[in-house]
């Protein structure tokens, strides 16, 4: 007879500090779940942690004070974890799923880097400066970084306005009119270049016996053949006229024409690229749930296997990362397809 097998089972892990203090033994016997959610268009980082309290704890002693600092790891015991990075309370509740009883404590949380002044409206122009003098100047007032390609970034303007746009309202338009995603990573301004994210390698593949639930769509409804960007000048009276062509694949024959500011060629070239690019690419996404793991963030592309012909390389744009006491460790992807 042969002797047993015996194979290691993954214990999903968190620890969670607050105030500096690691308080993960403490909590782990009331936390119900726990979701940190990694986008990587726009303000990034939010976690929510669902707690029982049918003891009042956190309705009296524990309860916690808006703006206080809470940091994240998960992943698994004995491998290396996930820094999902710094949050502050922002929003506290209690109720169950819709409203109690029985007594749930709800504890919501945002990225700590988006400060309350960044979420302010503002008005300020900027003349003879670079996109990347934009971003610098912006993220100057915070104290911040900022990490791009120069290239793109360097483009130069006359003159951009921002009107009663938050400051990450503002650079998120700007990267999208440029064709850049645009995020906050801890301290520093991270613009993202699409056509560079989606050329990286994928990181994994993730077959059939990886996903729980799975979700294909593929559509031509806003999907274009070309776009095409159009300005009349006021001062010189000059029409400047840019177009983009998408791929032969394409499986409509439509334009997007638009009208956009613009201070010469180049610029309407690039808006014009943006543009398509922008309307094209949630032609064919997936919405998955997996298996947990780590490697699963917003930014790497993954390869889907197991689907015919929806195979293929697929970037991620959102992954949820739960931990339940009911599923375990389960990440929710939301991911286009970039081959």
């Amino acid at each position: 007879m042969s002797g047993a097998s015996f194979f290691a089972v993954r214990s999903p892990s968190w620890v969670l500090t607050y105030l500096g203090v690691n308080i993960t033994a403490d909590i782990s016997s009331m936390v119900l779940s726990i979701i940190y959610t990694d986008a990587l268009q726009g303000e990034s980082g939010r976690l929510e942690i669902e707690i029982e309290d049918h003891d009042k704890r956190w309705q009296g002693p524990w309860y916690p004070t808006e703006g206080d600092a809470v940091n994240l790891l998960i992943g698994y015991a004995g491998e290396p974890m996930l820094p999902c990075g710094d949050f502050q309370v922002d929003e506290l509740g209690l109720g169950g799923i819709s409203s109690g009883p029985p007594d749930v404590f709800h504890l919501r949380c945002l990225a700590a880097y988006i400060t309350p002044a960044m979420r302010t409206l503002n008005s300020a122009g900027y003349e003879n400066q670079t996109l990347l003098q934009i971003a610098g100047t912006i993220a100057g007032k915070y104290g911040y970084s900022v990490v791009g390609a120069p290239d793109a970034l360097n483009l130069s303007f006359a003159r951009v306005t921002q009107r009663q746009e938050t400051d990450v309202a503002f650079l998120n338009r700007l990267a999208q009119t440029h064709n850049y995603n645009f995020t906050i990573r801890g301290s520093q301004l991270v613009f993202y270049s699409r056509a560079t994210l989606e050329a990286a390698a994928p990181v994994a593949t993730i077959t059939r016996s990886d996903i729980v639930t799975f979700n294909f769509t593929n559509k031509t409804h806003r999907v274009y053949m070309g776009a095409q960007v159009s300005y009349q000048d006021p001062a010189t009276k000059q029409l400047l006229t840019q177009r983009s062509v998408a791929a032969p694949t394409t499986p409509t024959g439509d334009t997007l024409k638009l009208a956009r500011r613009c201070e010469n060629q180049q610029q309407a070239l690039l808006k014009a690229q943006s543009a398509l690019h922008r309307a094209n690419m949630k032609r064919a996404t997936a919405q998955l749930t997996t298996i947990g793991a780590t490697i699963y963030v917003a930014g790497n592309n993954v390869n889907v296997a197991g689907f015919g012909v929806n195979d293929g390389v697929y970037l991620i744009e959102t992954a949820r990362h739960r931990l339940t006491r009911a599923t375990g460790y389960t990440t929710e992807l939301e991911a286009r397809r970039v081959d």
